[in-house]
């Protein structure tokens, strides 16, 4: 990692104009290392400008700068790209608009942590035993000299926690731990960061989650399935943000292999989002057979398509019942 790091600073040092582009459906991760990078590039001088496709989400308001973001640029203003916690290329949404960007024209350091990562940029600091992207930047910035301001802190322990689940998920660590106490100690907001990203729930988001809850369903071989309509998102007044975190929390079923929660979303896509607990299951394979990809606890994928509930029923005579009625024994409906 040392000598992807040395690339990087190199880049780094010698760029004037720096853009930031986070993943799209921005997440804690993404945005905290955006952040993160930004205040630290800023003092050294470069001129850093931040990108994401998508809307950020209000709960990530309380970091420095969060509104800052642009949605449409020239790419070859500028002199380095920096891609934060996108486990593919495709994952910026960008190469629709600039089919070009990630081709070597401006040179690219792509930061992340997911196993899926196609290692896109010039330089790829990529490490999927990181529990998040701003561990990873935590290390380079320990490697490049740069300081922990409050507001770095505060934006590192967003990654941080949105990535282990609030110190509840198996990749947490006791280097998550080590760097969540220095970032506190840095003056890191961390009552901040966990409130706004696990103790504030709005009442659409309460209504959306009750109908995860509602129709969630364990089957035969021992896998959680939970689905959310179009229609759900309607009727509950309901964001696809607002789905956020609701996978891990219906992953707590006792007894179970993994998880997976379904969506549609606005664009004619059908979203899948697994999660686990068990060691002898790896979700990046499973994620993979549809497209998808990300780490072998947590995993994911989108198909174009649509959701549709197909119900079988059967007719099931009693013991006693008439000769006439036993050919109908196990017929489907």
């Amino acid at each position: 990692m040392e000598v992807e790091f040395q690339r990087a600073k190199r880049l780094i040092d010698k760029a004037e104009r720096i853009l930031l582009i986070a993943h799209r459906k921005p997440d804690g991760d993404t945005l905290g290392t955006c952040i993160a990078l930004h205040l630290a590039l800023s003092k050294e001088s470069k001129e850093v400008q931040k990108a994401c496709i998508d809307d950020i989400p209000d709960r990530y308001t309380y970091m420095t700068d969060i509104k800052e973001y642009i949605k449409e640029f020239n790419y070859h203003e500028y002199d380095l790209l920096i891609v934060c916690d996108a486990g593919a290329s495709y994952m910026t949404d960008y190469h629709k608009i600039y089919p070009d960007i990630f081709k070597g024209e401006v040179p690219v350091i792509n930061i992340d942590h997911h196993a899926s990562n196609d290692n896109f940029g010039t330089v790829n600091i990529v490490d999927h035993h990181a529990a998040s992207t701003t561990v990873i930047l935590y290390r380079f910035f320990k490697y490049a000299g740069y300081n922990f301001t409050p507001q770095i802190a505060t934006a590192i322990l967003t990654g941080l926690y949105n990535d282990t689940g609030s110190f509840m998920h198996q990749n947490t660590s006791p280097e998550t731990l080590k760097i969540a106490g220095e970032m506190t100690a840095c003056g890191g907001r961390v009552v901040d960061v966990s409130r706004n990203l696990f103790k504030t729930t709005p009442v659409s988001t309460l209504k959306l989650w009750g109908r995860v809850l509602e129709n969630l369903k364990v089957n035969s071989e021992g896998v959680a399935l939970s689905v959310i309509t179009k229609q759900d998102f309607d009727e509950c007044e309901a964001q696809i943000d607002e789905l956020s975190g609701a996978v891990d929390f219906i992953n707590c079923v006792p007894g179970t292999k993994f998880t997976v929660l379904l969506h549609e979303d606005d664009a004619g896509n059908v979203k899948g989002s697994f999660r686990t607990r068990n060691e002898d299951v790896d979700l990046e394979e499973i994620a993979g057979k549809f497209g998808g990809g990300g780490h072998k606890k947590a995993a994911g994928f989108t198909i174009p398509g649509r959701l549709e509930k197909d119900i079988r029923w059967k007719i099931i005579p009693l013991n006693g019942a008439d000769r006439r009625h036993r050919s109908l024994r196990s017929i489907d409906l």
